[in-house]
Formats: structure tokens, C-alpha cells, sequence
């Protein structure tokens, strides 16, 4: 299972593939017949991973909606970034929303791309019902709120130099 774009494929990693990427992306990237155009995974992206990785184990029907999507250029074959949500709330229908671009690829369009894919996949699965798509940015990062904006998300308030951002199903 993935999702196309016109530039992109969107990769969504499974739960053996993420402890993989624990130990080594570019083995896993290499396993998958990508390359790896970042680093291996800083303490912090390994704390990120292990936590999805947990919400994984506890929900394995739904991981697609735990697990890291990974942004791929078609005809270069090169990771060059990742999208996922940050977990399901079945209940309220709600989704949040986090992503990272390799710097060299940034501004580019590709993160808008792959987000404005993930959405609507997101809002039409028939087992969960999605209604919204949240996201948060800090004040100052100008990139990220562009790529929310042009992914149809609107800004919903902003808190303590946070903005939160969110789009619903129509």
C-alpha cells in the first residue's frame, strides 16, 4: 500500500520497519530499494519513533494512522523526507499532523504534495471516520505554516507562540 503523487510516493513504514529504522534507515532505506539522503536518527527522532512504534503495537489494525509515511522522489528513488499523524482519536474523528523535509529538498513543493495526498486519504477510509486534521507550528517557522496553508489547513489560534492549525472534511 502507498500513495502516488506526481513527483512522490508516500511509503507508510509497518511496525517491523520502524524497529528496523531504529537501528539503521539507510539499511532499512536500502532494504526498501531507496536511498537515504539523511542521516540516521538523532536521539529525539529515535524517542519520536519509539513512541509511535508503542501506539503501533497497541493498535496494529489502524498503524497507518501511527507510523511515518515516507516522502519518496519517484524517479531518483531518494528518502527525502517523512509525513505521519501523531495518533488516532477515533472518537472525536481527529487527526494530527506532523512532517519534516531533508533540508535540500525544502521549498520545492514536495511536503505540500505528499500532506495534500495524506489528507485525503485520511478523510476517505471507510474503517475510521476522520472529520478533522489538526497541525502545530511554532510562531517562527514561516516553511511549515506555508506547506499547512497550501494544504488547505487554516489557522485556528495561536497560544504561547504556538499556532494551531486545522482543516475538516467536507
Amino acid at each position: 500500500m502507498y500513495i502516488e503523487t506526481e513527483r512522490l510516493f508516500l511509503i507508510p513504514l509497518t511496525l517491523d520497519e520502524m524497529k528496523r529504522a531504529l537501528q539503521s534507515k539507510t539499511q532499512l532505506a536500502n532494504d526498501l530499494g531507496f536511498q537515504l539522503f539523511s542521516e540516521e536518527l538523532d536521539e529525539r527522532m529515535k524517542q519520536v519513533y519509539e513512541a509511535k512504534i508503542d501506539k503501533m503495537e497497541k493498535d496494529q489494525e489502524n498503524f497507518l494512522f501511527y507510523t511515518f509515511w515516507q516522502l519518496v522522489l519517484k524517479e531518483e528513488k531518494i528518502i527525502i523526507g517523512e509525513v505521519g499523524f501523531k495518533g488516532l482519536d477515533s472518537e472525536q474523528g481527529q487527526l494530527e499532523v506532523g512532517f519534516g523535509t531533508e533540508e535540500r529538498f525544502r521549498n520545492k513543493g514536495y511536503m505540500t504534495e505528499a500532506l495534500t495526498e495524506l489528507i485525503k486519504w485520511a478523510f476517505f477510509q471507510d474503517k475510521v471516520k476522520i472529520r478533522r486534521i489538526t497541525a502545530l507550528t511554532l510562531s517562527d517557522n514561516i516553511p511549515s505554516q506555508k506547506v499547512l496553508e497550501k494544504s488547505g489547513l487554516m489557522l485556528s489560534h495561536e497560544e504561547s507562540g504556538k499556532l494551531y492549525w486545522h482543516v475538516n472534511k467536507k
